[in-house]
């Protein structure tokens, strides 16, 4: 994660971002003075403070604020982004939250506005002076942040524009796997949770996302496992077991067949890149509705 305090300036100040693929972030802008203006995917957004900018789509741009504007600005990586969302049931909106490309006003919501400049500033220290912990410490600032924005936005608004009760059952399938994911719930109790055959789950699946919900939930999970790997310490017998595998066998198995190299060798690949400044390739769950 990077960030700096927009000081007022004379003169305009503007940042390209996501040029390069192996470096693409996330982006955040806080206003608190004085108006700027972000352009990607062809959209353009200008806001004028006090407000705020999330670019979520890892979409290459330009950011620019005018002559005076103050506030802080913001760039975080991807394994970040997940670690503040979570894995909790709300994290659903949270994820697509996160994915989106918005600006909110914050007139009128000084409270709100307050506690994103008190984040940004607990992210500028750490980054300053980083201790043991940071990375959870960031990780917490940034949700606090999402949450915040998610509020403002209003939650009924990050409803996908789905059609219907397929949608629906999609969204509480996602949900039931965010929280279910490490028990290794098999596809008929996911079904029977949501009040649907295993068979009908299934073609909801394959006909709105083209995967089956056992692909899907492996996926997650094979996530869950490469994220893991590249920021914690534990042995890899210690981390299977926290993901539900109980014989060490098993989870190397599992994890070479869907990502390709055994455990063992994904975390030195990803520790080699992580030294060259470079983000490990850490699968994605882009797929999800």
């Amino acid at each position: 994660m990077k960030a700096e305090r927009v000081e007022s300036s004379l003169h305009p100040r503007s940042w390209s971002f996501n040029r390069q693929p192996d470096s693409s972030g996330r982006q955040f802008l806080l206003l608190t003075d004085g108006s700027a203006e972000a352009e990607t995917e062809g959209s353009r957004f200008t806001i004028t403070a006090p407000a705020c900018l999330w670019l979520g789509t890892l979409a290459s741009g330009r950011l620019r604020v005018d002559a005076g504007a103050t506030g802080y600005r913001c760039w975080t990586s991807e394994p970040l982004v997940i670690a503040a969302i979570g894995d909790q049931a709300e994290s659903v909106g949270l994820h697509q939250l996160a994915d989106r490309n918005f600006a909110l006003s914050l007139t009128g919501q000084a409270e709100h506005a307050a506690t994103l400049e008190r984040c940004c500033n607990g992210i500028l220290r750490e980054l300053r002076q980083p201790l043991e912990g940071s990375h959870l410490l960031l990780s917490a600032l940034l949700r606090i942040m999402l949450v915040v924005m998610l509020r403002i936005a209003g939650g009924e608004e990050l409803v996908p524009s789905g059609s219907g009760a397929k949608s629906g059952i999609l969204q509480r399938f996602r949900q039931l796997v965010e929280m279910n994911f490490r028990s290794h719930w098999p596809v008929a109790r996911y079904a029977e949770a949501l009040g649907v055959s295993a068979d009908r789950l299934h073609s909801i699946c394959t006909s709105e996302i083209g995967k089956s919900p056992k692909a899907l939930i492996s996926e997650r999970l094979a996530h869950e496992a490469a994220l893991r790997l590249e920021r914690s310490s534990l042995t890899i017998e210690q981390l299977g077991h926290a993901l539900g595998f109980h014989d060490p066998a098993h989870f190397s198995s599992f994890f070479k067949r869907m990502i390709g190299v055994p455990p063992g060798r994904y975390r030195k690949i990803a520790a080699s890149l992580q030294q060259e400044g470079r983000n490990a390739p850490t699968p994605g769950f882009a797929d999800w509705p």
